[in-house]
């Protein structure tokens, strides 16, 4: 892992915090109720699905900044996730990252609002991206869109909802981590890349490297989950269809697979390199029953 990874990741999580920040707080609504909902629903979380972004998009070549709005668009649109996924109608969730959940802190129906219009503010600061050619933006959009929606995180999110409380088999939890994670960090991948124009091939690599790593992020979450009581107990995981040496074994080789995805990238994927073998690294420390932080 190149030594700068550390400091990559954590100067663009903080370009991405504050450009979060400015969006809400610049935007022309006076409903000032619905902008510090958002502002909160906003707050912390990794970016891991923003810095993949732009980490492509600059690698080949472009600008932080030309991609920034794509960056956060991505984050909205998880962040929007989430504060539905806690809504007593889904999970019902009472803390997220340490804080009250948005529900729980405004109310169903603001968080509701809330979330709905995260996911449309998305599109919009995404289409206003400067800089970048035109059919370049509108293909990284409709990517995003296809794996924020029924084809991809939505679907498998209903997926995870049907399974809660059985226990379905490997074959169907895997396609919902697919679904549900996998999706959306492969078209911040894809994404990235469709927005310099790269070729074909550099598209499909980093993609089969976001689908194979959102499904070991999944895979991990999972197993962190596993070491909580609560609520994840009536989820179906693969913790549960598997004995726990098969189920190390499976994130392992997903994450081998990501990196093989795209060993004929070269230095323009460095971040994407690290970020697999940084979580390599956490799955180990969880093996050992130490997590690295």
């Amino acid at each position: 892992m190149r030594a700068d990874f550390e400091e990559y990741l954590e100067s663009t999580r903080r370009l991405i915090d504050r450009a979060l920040e400015e969006t809400v707080k610049d935007y022309p609504c006076e409903i000032s109720e619905l902008k510090e909902v958002m502002d909160y629903s906003l707050w912390g979380g990794k970016r891991l699905r923003g810095v993949t972004l732009l980490s492509i998009y600059e690698g080949l070549g472009g600008s932080k900044e030309q991609a920034l709005p794509f960056a956060l668009g991505l984050e909205m649109i998880h962040a929007y996730s989430l504060v539905h996924d806690d809504l007593p109608c889904m999970d019902n969730d009472e803390y997220r990252r340490g804080r009250l959940t948005c529900h729980k802190r405004f109310g169903e129906a603001m968080a509701l609002l809330c979330g709905d219009a995260l996911l449309t503010l998305a599109f919009e600061v995404m289409l206003s991206a400067r800089g970048v050619d035109p059919r370049c933006v509108t293909q990284a959009a409709r990517s995003i869109a296809r794996a924020a929606g029924i084809g991809g995180m939505v679907g498998g999110q209903v997926l995870d909802l049907q399974l809660e409380g059985k226990k379905s088999g490997k074959e169907s939890v895997t396609r919902m981590y697919r679904l549900k994670t996998g999706a959306l960090f492969q078209a911040s991948a894809e994404a990235g890349a469709m927005l310099w124009g790269a070729p074909r091939e550099v598209v499909e690599s980093v993609s089969r490297w976001g689908c194979d790593f959102g499904y070991a992020y999944q895979i991990i979450d999972d197993l962190e989950d596993s070491r909580k009581a609560g609520k994840e107990e009536t989820k179906d995981t693969l913790v549960k269809e598997s004995s726990i040496e098969e189920v190390f074994k499976e994130a392992g080789q997903a994450l081998q697979e990501s990196l093989g995805a795209i060993s004929a990238l070269g230095e323009s994927v460095w971040f994407l390199r690290g970020l697999s073998r940084r979580y390599a690294q956490n799955l180990e420390s969880l093996r050992r029953g130490i997590l690295v932080e």
